[in-house]
């Protein structure tokens, strides 16, 4: 098929990377068209104006090792910065919040932040958490050569089968670090607080999903994000891809016609294309389809975790802290897992032109005005961002699809094993991979 037509569903990077992959995999002649329901591309990568300052609202940080990722920003001609616009080697500094004092904080001195390390968690468990962090990240990263071969896998079970990781997607994250000698004070203390603030959830995560949060904190190479917003990448692979936008526009069904496959549109339209790639994290289980009968895993609505980012311009409660004054407090606050704590993490993520600072508090019900009150001895402006930002990453391997039915493609399917840009950004170049094997036998 000389000029196929694909229609990619979702404007985020999952789809923006599908789109930018299947350029490549299908050449000029493909008619790529991209559906997207808001005015602009970028999903859950958004920037917010917080009293004057623009903030990810989204995804935050990409690293070093993401390979895809760094690529396409090097490729578009972004600029790589310090992720909360932090200075270029600047501090930042960390204390994890038991609900009555802080159990650990890093210091000015790397050596004195050792040292409380040793004391607050021995020795050994932190090198055991570095070296299974480590080999983990070493194995993800083979998927690369797998898929630059043009490998296509059906789903991200067989993908992380083939990478030696299947095992941790029926463990969850507590029993991962145990069989790596990582257990008591440091879990909790530590790992814990590293997944409430990655994903809103703590180490009864999946473990593939619990290594991939410690190894995005930083554990195994250094972090950074987009000037200008991390969703400059999704409108650069788009643009850079030639393909056709149409924003605004939602998507209510997908019906097979024949060889080919309708895409509804809400304002009544029906359009007819080769191939249909979704990307939109839900897929199959709220789109309309007919003529086509996708697995049961694929159809089963799947919980996601409800996260409240609250963004504050303003001044925190340095004795809601036990503090004297607020630039004792650390840039970011993790907290472990109780009941009693109100919200998942506090940061500070931008300074403000007139000097102001703004954070970022997490927390899984919304923050209303006596939380705020709390916290926050002044504010001069707050936002807040309710997200359905990713799914509740129980320990399992009944995972849905990449491969819907013949023609039929879900990026977003990775999200259930793992959930990150890099990761979405690999499904992707695995689905234009399949589409590609598809379409031209390769």
């Amino acid at each position: 098929m000389s000029s196929p037509s694909i229609a990619v569903i979702g404007g985020g990077i999952a789809g923006c990377s599908a789109t930018w992959f299947l350029r490549q995999a299908l050449g000029e002649g493909a008619k790529l068209t991209v559906y997207e329901r808001d005015a602009q591309l970028g999903g859950r990568l958004a920037t917010l104006d917080v009293g004057g300052t623009p903030v990810e609202s989204g995804g935050t940080i990409i690293h070093e090792t993401n390979r895809y990722l760094a690529s396409f920003v090097d490729q578009l001609g972004l600029e790589r910065v310090e992720p909360h616009q932090r200075e270029q080697g600047g501090s930042d500094s960390v204390g994890v919040w038991d609900g009555r004092r802080f159990a650990f904080r890093t210091h000015d001195s790397a050596l004195i932040t050792r040292l409380a390390a040793v004391l607050s968690f021995g020795v050994v468990g932190p090198l055991r958490l570095q070296r299974a962090v480590a080999q983990g990240v070493e194995k993800w990263n083979q998927v690369y050569e797998h898929l630059e071969r043009g490998a296509a896998f059906d789903s991200p079970l067989a993908l992380c089968s083939e990478l030696g990781l299947a095992d941790l997607l029926g463990q969850d994250g507590r029993q991962w670090l145990g069989d790596n000698g990582v257990r008591g004070r440091f879990v909790d203390q530590y790992a814990t607080p590293v997944g409430r603030i990655m994903y809103g959830q703590d180490v009864s995560m999946n473990g593939l999903a619990t290594s991939i949060a410690l190894a995005g904190a930083g554990l195994a190479g250094s972090l950074f994000a987009v000037g200008g917003g991390n969703r400059l990448v999704c409108e650069g692979l788009v643009r850079d891809a030639g393909a056709t936008l149409q924003t605004g526009t939602e998507c209510a069904g997908v019906s097979r016609d024949g060889a080919r496959f309708a895409v509804q549109l809400s304002d009544g339209q029906s359009v007819s294309h080769d191939v249909v790639v979704l990307a939109t994290p839900a897929g199959p289980a709220v789109l309309a389809l007919s003529g086509v009968e996708p697995p049961e895993s694929a159809v089963r609505p799947r919980p996601f975790q409800i996260t409240w980012a609250t963004f504050v311009k303003g001044t925190p409660r340095a004795d809601y802290f036990g503090m004297a004054r607020p630039s004792d407090l650390p840039d970011t606050v993790l907290t472990v897992e109780d009941d009693a704590i109100p919200f998942s993490s506090l940061g500070l993520v931008a300074t403000a032109p007139d000097g102001g600072s703004v954070y970022k508090l997490f927390s899984r019900h919304r923050a209303g005005e006596p939380l705020l009150d709390e916290v926050f001895s002044s504010r001069d402006a707050v936002e807040q961002v309710r997200w359905e930002a990713y799914p509740v990453l129980r320990p399992s391997s009944d995972l849905p699809p990449f491969r819907l039915a013949d023609g039929l493609y879900w990026v977003n399917a990775m999200e259930f094993a793992v959930s990150t840009m890099e990761t979405e950004a690999v499904a992707a170049r695995n689905v234009a991979n399949l589409v590609a094997a598809r379409l031209f036998g390769r």
